[in-house]
């Protein structure tokens, strides 16, 4: 099996190059020069850093392959593309045909990733459906789970907001209140714009990570590295390693260094706010084989 001995390593290798492979294509499809102009070898080894990020959430959880399709495919896209867009938007880079001659590619390969791990990191069971994620979902969302929602997309913008002016050297302003000025008051947008978009994404984020709360019942420890590890590659290091040699280095290690911090913490948050402990799991006989049943009920 790709899950033990060998396989553990060969799965992630495998859709390392499957991940390249469908980069080079989708960028070749919509503008050859820039595929020319992208390293095989950088991307490839992004794939790699994205499939051992992926495994303990895709092996681990009793996916079956349709629900594993939709939800990673969603959770690639919303945290990659989309979220680099939102980034886009909010340091006003225009949207033109060189911006969606990247994202789309990129949107592309989300998906295609998003299956490729379905067959490359099977689960031992496959009993957890697409309706049964619906249904946990909807008793999740109520009034106290929307409260909690939106203070982790809050938490977000918070962290984007002190994250940035604190570390990022390209805001030239001496005080830290001078920084706040400077990155709400930089055009295009509006600071209440940039506010409500910033607080939109951490919204977007939190739901996004909703379906592995409601099914990978871990101590809040295992589950901030996990999660954290994972938010973190594929937001930001995977993107960044792909584009290794076209940053410059300076930029690249403050754009990572960020990206680590405000991961990690925005995971802490909606892991104390969502996470399920795995010893009260227990005592409620969610073990593996009762968890299976329980599923199966559902």
């Amino acid at each position: 099996m790709l899950t033990s001995g060998p396989g553990k390593f060969l799965a992630p290798t495998s859709l390392g190059a499957g991940y390249a492979i469908a980069k080079m294509l989708s960028l070749r499809a919509l503008d050859a020069e820039l595929a020319i102009a992208q390293d095989f070898f950088y991307q490839f080894l992004a794939g790699v850093l994205l499939g051992f990020a992926l495994r303990p959430v895709a092996s681990m959880i009793y996916w079956k392959r349709l629900s594993s399709i939709i939800v990673f495919s969603l959770f690639l896209i919303t945290l990659g593309p989309l979220g680099q867009t939102f980034r886009h938007l909010l340091w006003g880079t225009p949207l033109n045909d060189a911006f969606w001659s990247l994202i789309i590619p990129e949107a592309t390969t989300a998906i295609f990733v998003g299956i490729l791990v379905t067959f490359l990191l099977p689960s031992s069971h496959q009993v957890i459906s697409p309706g049964f994620l619906w249904r946990r979902l909807k008793q999740e969302i109520n009034i106290s789970g929307t409260i909690k929602v939106l203070g982790c997309g809050l938490i977000y913008m918070l962290l984007f907001i002190i994250l940035q002016i604190t570390f990022d050297e390209s805001f030239a302003a001496p005080f830290w209140t001078e920084r706040l000025t400077e990155i709400l008051h930089q055009p295009p947008l509006l600071p209440q714009l940039k506010v409500l978009l910033l607080w939109t994404q951490g919204i977007l984020n939190t739901l996004i990570l909703l379906p592995f709360f409601l099914v990978f019942f871990r101590e809040k420890v295992e589950l901030i590295v996990v999660l954290g590890s994972l938010t973190f590659v594929v937001a930001d290091f995977a993107p960044a390693f792909a584009n290794f040699q076209r940053i410059e280095p300076l930029l690249l290690l403050d754009q990572v260094f960020v990206g680590f911090c405000l991961q990690f913490l925005f995971v802490t948050a909606a892991v104390f706010c969502f996470g399920r402990n795995q010893q009260k799991q227990q005592r409620n006989t969610f073990s593996e084989k009762p968890l299976s049943n329980k599923y199966k009920n559902e």
